[in-house]
């Protein structure tokens, strides 16, 4: 282990290398390496980026949501000479990445019709999966539904279906989604200008849009999420962040949303509940 920018990071340059991720998917150079007896890919860096301490943050923060997110850790490239971050595989040996990434793009005057239409549209692909079975799909749902609400409380909107994936075991004959997984971009709206968006399917909707939807149609499916939420934001939210956001404003900034985002939807939940 190295300390750079007041970090312990692990060098890439003494692991054991795999083999190099195809450019086609993201910017960012990757490649995979071995470490502590796991696969993992490493993602570089661009220039002027801090998307390795914010793929760190996201696992942080999802983890004490309760949400299914993959390991991460900090690097160094001395080669490349910046930053990284080696993302631990989700793979076992029997699985395989299977590909629903394609979705038609619909179009309605009606904005929240127009979220329906995609959240069903990607509903209808998983349940025509060859040998999906009830309670597969009704997982798939469930999971879909929580990692997109935990994109919308990080705001990130890399949310596309390439950015969710699907897995098949080849042994139990079963489809699960993967665990939340390319968060470098969460908090991307910080120094920006109007409401943050989110991806469903390949279109873009306002974050507070998404959020209402979840809460009026799938809410037993967060109960537990918006609980730990709660609880983070009024407890150690900062604390946990402060070690990897030395830019003060964008450490205010991930407080204020998601301490904002936290009492919209404790003032709609208790409102529904007067009614």
């Amino acid at each position: 282990m190295k300390e750079i920018d007041n970090m312990q990071r692990i060098e890439v340059s003494t692991l054991d290398f795999v083999r190099i991720e195809p450019r086609g998917k993201g910017v960012a150079e990757k490649f995979w390496v071995n470490h502590d007896n796991l696969r993992k890919l490493v993602k570089i860096n661009g220039e002027n980026s801090d998307q390795d301490l914010m793929e760190k943050v996201s696992s942080l923060i999802l983890k004490r949501l309760g949400v299914n997110v993959v390991d991460v850790d900090l690097g160094y490239d001395k080669y490349a000479k910046s930053n990284c971050c080696l993302v631990t595989s989700f793979l076992d040996d029997d699985e395989v990445s299977y590909d629903t990434y394609t979705c038609d793009v619909i179009r309605r005057t009606d904005q929240l019709e127009e979220l329906r239409l995609c959240f069903d549209q990607i509903f209808t692909k998983y349940s025509s999966l060859t040998l999906i079975d009830e309670s597969n799909l009704k997982q798939l749902k469930k999971d879909f539904i929580r990692i997109i609400f935990s994109k919308c409380l990080t705001d990130n909107l890399d949310s596309k279906l390439e950015n969710i994936g699907l897995i098949f075991n080849e042994r139990t004959k079963q489809y699960r989604i993967p665990p939340s997984y390319d968060n470098g971009v969460a908090f991307h709206s910080y120094q920006s200008i109007g409401t943050p968006y989110c991806c469903i399917g390949n279109q873009y909707f306002e974050i507070p849009l998404i959020i209402n939807y979840l809460l009026d149609n799938y809410l037993d499916d967060i109960k537990d999420v918006i609980s730990n939420l709660d609880d983070l934001v009024n407890n150690d939210l900062e604390s946990l962040i402060a070690p990897y956001v030395s830019d003060n404003i964008k450490k205010q900034y991930i407080i204020d949303f998601m301490n904002g985002l936290n009492n919209e939807i404790k003032q709609k939940l208790n409102k529904e509940r007067k009614l």
